[in-house]
């Protein structure tokens, strides 16, 4: 019997530990759209199931947008040692690069995943991954796409759209319930409900009203008296160290980088608890404004925002991240 048992354990020491589903996002120097890259990494590295990566073509710091800060690259495309299963592509500047497109391709013919974020829908148009197929992205984005792209079925109805392996979302917030939904598909329900509650965001809901999402008035009014008085706009230091709250922090530069009464920068250069490297301006502004992102929920970003500069501005702010605060009265 010890020496059966003895067998047992050295068989099972010995049998090969099943890898993680690899997730790689996609980042240019050039610029990425700040929380369509930090998103989907934080919902997924907060798991703890995936092996999740920010890659690009080189290690040279990734300039986020909106906002003054950059993130550092986890490894370069040729570093990658294994397929992804999962290939994230938010927003990137530009849309168009012909390498890289040829490598999505290539990614998509070994069989994996694309998921886009936002107007990283655009990358996916331009290498031909969507023809054929029903995809959204963000509401200000659709009508040029659509004219562009007369081969795709865009939806204005759902945040997210899965068609066969390829999967696009609506604008910019819609990338925490998409990720979290990719979750789900990769580890489970009960992983994915999990998470959501560690992070302080609602379970994702795809019913999605995109066509009340547009420039009226209001939104051009509020929209043009900020970017008049943007000279005298606050200086918003995103205050981080060691062990912040990476999600956290991508919603509160993102929406007060939007506003066009305030600039928000980083305040220090930090890794965050899942590892993300953030860096902040070698010369940081002085900041009239500090604040200390808690939660990862953009109502309460965008509430803030209201009890700053009127609920006008953070209604204009939600329609530029596509949030259903928009809607409110």
């Amino acid at each position: 019997m010890v020496r059966l048992l003895v067998f047992l354990f050295a068989l099972l020491a010995a049998a090969p530990s099943v890898a993680k589903p690899l997730v790689v996002i996609l980042a240019d120097p050039r610029g990425v759209e700040t929380t369509d890259l930090i998103a989907p990494y934080a919902v997924l590295a907060e798991s703890g199931v995936v092996d999740v990566k920010v890659i690009a073509p080189s290690l040279e710091p990734v300039r986020l947008m909106p906002g003054r800060a950059w993130v550092r690259p986890q490894a370069t495309y040729a570093e990658l040692t294994r397929r992804p299963d999962v290939v994230i592509v938010p927003f990137l500047m530009p849309a168009f690069d012909p390498d890289r497109d040829a490598w999505l391709r290539a990614q998509a013919r070994a069989g994996a995943r694309i998921v886009s974020i936002c107007a990283g829908a655009e990358t996916l148009a331009r290498a031909g991954l969507l023809d054929g197929r029903e995809a959204t992205t963000h509401w200000y984005e659709m009508n040029r796409l659509a004219k562009a792209f007369p081969k795709v079925r865009w939806r204005r109805d759902r945040r997210w759209v899965v068609d066969g392996p390829i999967t696009t979302t609506a604008g910019v917030t819609a990338s925490i319930p998409a990720s979290l939904v990719l979750l789900r598909d990769l580890a489970g329900d009960a992983v994915m409900r999990d998470t959501a509650t560690r992070l302080g965001v609602p379970m994702p809901d795809q019913t999605h009203n995109g066509g009340a999402f547009r420039a009226n008035g209001d939104a051009v009014l509020t929209g043009l008296s900020g970017w008049t008085n943007a000279w005298r706009g606050e200086k918003v230091a995103v205050r981080i160290a060691d062990g912040f709250d990476d999600l956290a922090f991508a919603i509160a530069l993102d929406a007060w980088s939007r506003t066009n009464r305030s600039e928000a920068f980083a305040s220090e250069t930090a890794t965050s608890r899942h590892g993300l490297t953030i860096i902040a301006p070698s010369r940081p502004p002085r900041a009239d404004r500090t604040i200390t992102p808690k939660n990862a929920d953009p109502t309460d970003a965008l509430n803030a925002i209201a009890a700053a500069y009127g609920k006008a501005t953070a209604r204009y702010v939600a329609l530029t991240l596509e949030h259903p605060y928009w809607l409110q009265r």
